[in-house]
Parts: structure tokens; C-alpha cells; sequence
């Protein structure tokens, strides 16, 4: 038997990527590999959903008729075998073997030879990859080989396949009622109208097209590369003189490829074909792309990842303008889509959002995070379902139990009516603990603070009884703008912040951008994003920018006084100094243009573990500490909470982290410096209680959770928690840590899967 190439898997890969139905997709794999290897037989098992059976899922060599139909337990069988051992199995006469299962209506007697390997994705089990021969020996060792690297190439790919489900079963039939599970986003219980929001598509993900009007999609194609070209000018020229060098040439390189007649005349050439205008653009990206990376020049090979940000800059631009102008109904709605931005839920009045549900993104992606700072429940990554197939259906978004329900019959249907009715009671409830302190059952007071900036009203922390603001996000006016805002637009907004919560403390952190928050007219490509150029790296390269945002924070708290400066990303003592520096500078200068500006505190954010290894020498030059648990856990850990593949490994309860926070504590009681801790953890009721224990006296979440969180201390002993605490030091996994502190919560009525019950004192108003 002949080895294939890499090359030929390559193929493979390729051509699976460009096929879009399932059968077609798992039909092309098994045809391709047999002829690739020269064998009789080739075929595809794949779990069931429900990972309690083995499907036949495609063969070329057995009978067609067998496909959907042989099926196999997870322990039976030679495929069986492979599934429960996730081993590769390799036999010269597989129906002599006494594992052998024989399935009358796969014809499969005449084979002797079998090769089956295990197909896996992140630790899961997908499926099973089999080839089989007429021969009666084993398979050389070349085969198994190339089959075992096929899988592992595969695998990803036929994993969306499979936990889908529509190789196995007809697609969910509209109006018929089916759950969908995925992963916690924001708590709560939401039920309205599926309203499909807008997908957000790269280049890469478009697929061909026809056009039957050809002038509107070339009128399309010019307006867009237009609004590119306004947008590059924009931002260019905003920042002018100050720009780094670099920057400004990689503007006017942009600018040059816009102007390009070569760009413009092959996408209008495609269009003349009758391809419609992201399909044409995409080819035309596509091919320019290639002739840079063919070039010898290495300045002329850089050169193809920036067509490529032109060509998605010119797609987004395409995209904005062909979504038809739809009229939102006056009902409610549960916004559903791949994943759903802050520029996406200013499209609909909050009181109609009662869910948001995403088909992509984890637990601690930013839409998690919005959702929960607005209180509105969310479910993340639910890969299984399919919006687009739905629109206008009944759902539901169960954000306790991590899962939506697609058209619920009538009897389901009132039982999740009544408890959404029995969670606003709850929550109207707790109003009454808005003016009462956080304070144990054995006096330990905690202040709750809120997280802002995600809204234009700053209002629901004051509602919700915030004793301030724990992190004012200011990068949020500069996501959803335009183009880098002026100072003057800058100190209105801060205005009414600082005015709305005076003489309560407002932390307002300064420009936090790169990672994953992306300004839509300053583009930044980076391979390590999250390594590279964000948070105050950026602000001091950009000192203009920096300046102008000090100074309307400044002017902004003449007549409030309450703002306290936050920087993010600290990482060495040079940032800290050089940052106020400016501070400095900017107090100076005010107080001479006759504006009577204060010298507020200066704080920093512990985000990167080397801020914390180095707080002894950093704190001269600040007032306080607050810890950026989200940043702080992923550095750690070094996981991406964005990323699917390890995002399950991103817990802030992981023993490390809990290590950090007691030191970061320890650390700045010593110093005498006043420490917070904002981010999801401060609303996990189960680091609640191990924060608490720690001695942290300053929580910082969003402001729906503020109530909630109030009640769980108002319901705890801080003394019984520092030996649960101490018992937690013993721990070797964060799995081991919360199975420790369920009792606990269990206890106070906070069990999982379940909102917190009003304790009959609190029930009564009385303290």
C-alpha cells in the first residue's frame, strides 16, 4: 500500500473546510481517504449526543443503506473497543477477533484487515476512523501513521458535527420544543421572542454567492471601500504629530492598497461574473494576499496580513450597510446570534432584552460580563443550536442552569412563568437591604462597590445601593465612537459619573484597549494580543491620548472631588512613575489655565503576576490596590478565557489564584495600602466566601449582583470562614474548593442551580 503525503491530508483539510452540510462533509472524508489509501473500505462513527452510542455515520465500502443505522455501545464491538480505550486498534483478521461484533446490514464479512484510531477533541471523544482490506494481515505501520494524524486533524472539524447532531437526526422541525445546553454566561431566568442578532463575519468565514444585480453590489463595494478609506483618514489625523512613526506609515500603507486600481477592478471583475460583492472581495483579498506572501522581499511579504485587515475592514463596512432596516417588536426579546457586542444591544431598548443567547464565547467572555452587569441572564457556547433555523420562536434562557429551551409546551411554559415571577418577587425583595451595610453575622463590614461604564446611565449601582464606583470602564466611549473623542466629549461624560455617585468614590480606570477590546478605527494586529501592546503600554506610546483623558477626569472632578485614578496593566515601577508624571504635569497646567484642579489618588490594577511579585517597590507612587481578578486568573493560569479549547480550564477559584490573593492581601495590609477586588469573582458567592475569610473588605461587581452579594455576607460568620479557608489551603484543585464550600452555601439557601433565599430577618425588615 502506497503512504499518501501530507500534502494530500492537507487537501483533505482544505476541501472538508469548504463544504458546509454535514452528510457532504463526512461523505467526502471517507471517499477521499479510501482512495488516498487504496483501500476497500473507509468509514466514520460518531457519537451519538448524548455520547451513549456509536453511529454510522458515513462508508464508502459497506452498504450505503447501513449509514444512520449500525449502531454500537460505547464498550461493544471493535469500534466499541477504540471508543472506550481511545487507543488505536490494528488486526490482520478482525472476525476472528472475540471482541468482533457482526451487523448484518453493513456487509462487512468479506474484510479481514481493520485499522480503527480514536478521533478527539479537547479530551472528548468524538467518533472513530476506520479503514478496512480484503487482506488477512495487519495494516503496515506507514497507515496507522497517517490515519492517526488524519484524526487529529479532523477532529475539531467533525467535533462542530457532531455535537450538532444533524448528521444523526432531522433538524429540531420548526415549533417543535428541544433544550439546548451551554455554559453559564449571567444568572437569572429570561422569556421571550428568539431575535436574531446580526452575524459578525470574517473573511474567512464567507462563502460563495450569486448576485442578480450587479451595479448595486459594485455601488456597494465603492461605498465601502470609501468609509474604509474615511475611517483610516479619521483616526490618522486625529492623532497627527503624535502618532509613532510605524503607525503613521502602516496608515498610509493602508491607504495606498484602498487606492489600489488593481483592488477595485478584480473585485468588479468577480461581480461581472455574477459573484456577489464579500464573495468577490474575499477572492480578490484572497488572491493579493498570496502574491505578497510569493514575494521575495520580506518588506512585500509583512505586506499580505495587512490586505487582509483592509479586506475585513471593507467587509464590515459591507455588512453594516446590506443589514436590512428592520423594525424591533414591542414585545420581549431574546437576543440570540454567535456573539452579541455592546454596539449590538444599543441596537434595542434594554427593558425588551430578557436573554441573550450565543452560540460561541465562554463564561468570562466580555458578553458574559455585560450580561451580567446588566442583569440579563445569558447562555454561552451553545454550539448545538441553530438561531437562524428559529426566528420569532418561543425561547427561553435558563442562565441558572446554563441552557435555552426552544418552543416549551404550555405546561413547561407556565412553570418557568411563574418562577421568573417568583425571582422579580426575590429581587424586589432585597430592595429593602439597599440603605443596610454589608456586615457578617459577627461584624465584619464589607463595602460593595459597582462596576460602570458599559451604560450611558450610571445610575443602577446608586439603585442597587453602591458606595460608590469600584472601576469606571473608560474605554467603552471609545469602543462605540466613531473616532478617538475629543477631551471636552470626554469631561461630559465623566461629569455626570462623578456628579451621579458625589461624594461617594469613583475609580476611573484609564484607557484599557487591546487583548480582545478592539477600537473598530484603530486597528491593532497582534499574534499575542494579549501579551502585546494594551491597557497602560498603549496609553504611554500614546501620550496625547493619555493627557487628554487626565485632564477631563481632572476638570471633571473640580466640583465633585471624588475621582480616584486607576491604571491598568501595570507591570514596572517605570509605568507607574512615568504615569504620574503626567498626572502631575496635567494638575500643573490646569491650575495655571485657572481651572482649580485637585491631585486626586492614584491606584493600580494588579492584573499581571509581576505587579504583584513587585508591589513593595511600586508602592511610593500609589494610594491604593485594586485586583483585576478576570486578568489576574488568566495570566496565572496562562489561559485565554476567550479560547473554547481551554477556557473550561479558567477558574479563579484554582488553588494558585487563591494563593495570590492571600499574599496581594498580606502584602498591602504591610504597606498600609487599601486593597479592592473587582471582575466576576467578586460576584461568585463562593470566592465571596474565601475573600471574605482573606480579610478583603472592598468588593467591586456589577451592580445587579450587589444585592445578592449583600445577602450572602449579611448571612455569614467571618470566624467560621477563616477555618474554612484554612481548610481550602489544602485543596489540589479549584473542583476540590468548591466542593468544600457547597455545604456552606447549601446552608445559607445559595445551592447550586438555585437564587438565594430572603432570610425570615431580612423577609421582616429587621436587622
Amino acid at each position: 500500500m502506497q503512504q499518501p503525503s501530507l500534502s494530500a491530508l492537507t487537501s483533505i483539510v482544505e476541501q472538508i473546510a469548504r463544504t458546509g452540510d454535514p452528510r457532504t462533509v463526512m461523505s467526502n472524508i471517507v471517499q477521499r481517504l479510501r482512495d488516498l489509501m487504496k483501500v476497500d473500505v473507509c468509514s466514520l462513527y460518531l457519537c451519538t449526543p448524548d455520547f451513549q452510542h456509536l453511529i454510522l455515520a458515513a462508508t464508502e465500502g459497506l452498504s450505503p443503506q447501513s449509514v444512520g443505522k449500525a449502531k454500537l455501545k460505547l464498550d461493544e464491538g471493535l469500534v466499541g473497543h477504540i471508543a472506550a480505550s481511545l487507543s488505536t486498534l490494528n488486526l490482520g483478521d478482525a472476525p476472528a477477533d472475540d471482541r468482533f461484533v457482526f451487523i448484518p446490514e453493513t456487509h462487512e464479512m468479506p474484510y479481514h484487515r481493520f485499522l480503527g484510531v480514536p478521533l478527539l477533541h479537547l479530551r472528548k471523544l468524538i467518533g472513530v476512523l476506520v479503514i478496512q482490506g480484503r487482506e488477512r494481515e495487519p495494516f503496515p505501520q506507514e497507515a496507522e501513521a497517517f490515519l492517526i494524524t488524519v484524526a487529529s486533524q479532523l477532529a475539531g472539524t467533525l467535533s462542530q458535527l457532531q455535537s450538532k447532531g444533524g448528521w444523526y437526526e432531522k433538524r429540531t422541525a420548526r415549533g417543535s420544543y428541544r433544550r439546548f445546553p451551554g455554559l453559564k454566561g449571567a444568572p437569572g431566568l429570561g422569556m421571550g421572542k428568539l431575535w436574531l442578532v446580526r452575524p459578525h463575519l470574517s473573511l474567512e468565514q464567507v462563502r460563495a454567492a450569486c448576485t442578480s444585480a450587479p451595479d448595486a453590489e459594485k455601488k456597494a463595494i465603492s461605498e465601502a471601500i470609501a468609509a474604509v478609506s474615511d475611517e483610516l483618514e479619521s483616526g490618522s489625523g486625529h492623532l497627527g504629530q503624535h502618532l509613532p512613526g510605524d503607525l503613521h506609515a502602516l496608515f498610509s500603507v493602508y491607504q495606498m492598497m484602498l487606492q489600489s486600481p488593481e483592488l477595485s477592478q478584480q473585485i468588479q471583475t468577480h461581480i461581472d461574473a455574477g459573484d456577489n460583492a464579500p464573495w468577490a472581495l474575499k477572492q480578490t483579498i484572497t488572491d493579493m494576499a498570496e502574491q505578497f506572501r510569493q514575494a521575495d522581499d520580506p518588506y512585500l511579504k509583512a505586506r499580505a496580513e495587512d490586505i487582509c485587515n483592509i479586506g475585513q475592514r471593507i467587509l464590515n463596512q459591507l455588512l453594516s450597510r446590506e443589514r436590512p432596516s428592520m423594525e424591533t417588536p414591542d414585545e420581549a426579546l431574546i437576543l440570540a446570534g454567535e456573539l452579541i457586542s455592546i454596539a449590538d444591544l444599543a441596537e434595542y431598548p434594554l427593558h425588551q432584552i430578557h436573554g441573550i443567547i450565543c452560540t460561541q464565547g465562554s463564561t468570562l467572555s466580555h458578553t458574559a460580563i455585560l450580561a451580567n452587569a446588566l442583569g440579563i441572564p445569558a447562555v454561552m457556547g451553545v454550539e448545538q443550536f441553530e438561531p437562524e433555523h428559529h426566528k420569532g420562536a418561543t425561547l427561553i434562557a435558563d442562565g441558572h442552569r446554563a441552557e435555552c429551551v426552544l418552543n416549551p409546551p404550555a405546561a413547561l411554559l407556565a412553570e418557568y412563568r411563574r418562577m421568573i415571577d417568583d425571582e422579580q418577587r426575590f429581587m424586589q425583595g432585597l430592595e429593602r437591604l439597599r440603605d443596610q451595610p454589608a456586615v457578617t453575622t459577627d461584624g465584619f463590614t464589607v463595602s460593595l462597590l459597582t462596576n460602570t461604564g458599559l451604560l450611558a446611565d450610571a445610575t443602577p449601582g446608586l439603585q442597587r445601593g453602591a458606595e460608590g464606583v469600584g472601576l469606571y470602564r473608560s474605554e467603552i466611549p471609545f469602543m462605540i465612537h466613531d473616532s478617538f473623542p475629543t477631551e471636552q466629549e470626554q469631561y461630559k461624560l465623566y461629569r455626570k459619573v462623578l456628579q451621579a455617585y458625589a461624594p461617594r468614590p469613583v475609580n476611573m480606570r484609564t484607557l484599557d484597549i487591546g487583548g480582545d477590546k478592539q477600537l473598530p478605527y484603530f486597528d491593532i494586529s497582534e499574534t499575542n494580543p494579549y501579551l502585546g501592546w494594551r491597557g497602560i503600554r498603549f496609553s504611554l506610546d500614546n501620550a496625547q491620548l493619555l493627557i487628554s483623558q487626565i485632564r477631563a477626569m481632572l476638570r471633571a472632578d473640580m466640583d465633585n472631588g471624588n475621582l480616584r485614578l486607576l491604571v491598568p496593566m501595570i507591570s514596572r515601577v517605570d509605568e507607574i512613575q512615568s504615569f504620574r508624571r503626567y498626572v502631575e504635569k496635567a494638575v500643573e497646567a490646569l491650575n495655571r489655565e485657572g481651572q482649580a484642579v485637585r491631585m486626586p489618588k492614584i491606584g493600580m490594577m494588579i492584573e499581571v503576576p509581576s505587579a504583584m511579585l513587585l508591589l513593595p517597590r511600586l508602592a511610593p507612587y500609589i494610594d491604593f490596590v485594586s485586583i483585576g481578578s478576570n486578568d489576574l486568573t488568566q495570566y496565572l493560569l496562562a489561559v485565554d478565557r476567550n479560547n473554547p479549547r481551554v477556557s473550561s480550564l479558567f477558574d479563579h477559584l484554582h488553588p494558585a489564584v487563591l494563593v495570590a490573593l492571600e499574599q496581594i492581601q498580606q502584602q498591602c495590609d504591610t504597606l498600609g495600602l487599601p486593597v479592592s477586588l473587582c471582575g466576576e469573582m467578586a460576584s461568585d458567592p463562593a470566592a465571596v466566601l474565601l475573600l471574605i475569610a482573606m480579610g478583603y473588605n472592598c468588593l467591586s461587581l456589577s451592580a445587579y449582583n450587589i444585592p445578592r452579594v449583600k445577602l450572602l455576607i449579611r448571612s455569614l460568620s467571618r470566624q467560621a470562614l477563616m477555618s474554612l479557608l484554612e481548610q481550602t489551603r489544602q485543596c489540589s484543585s479549584e473542583a476540590e474548593v468548591r466542593a468544600l464550600l457547597a455545604p456552606v452555601l447549601e446552608q445559607v439557601g445559595w445551592g447550586k442551580d438555585k437564587r438565594p433565599h430572603l432570610p425570615e430577618e431580612d423577609a421582616n425588615g429587621a436587622q
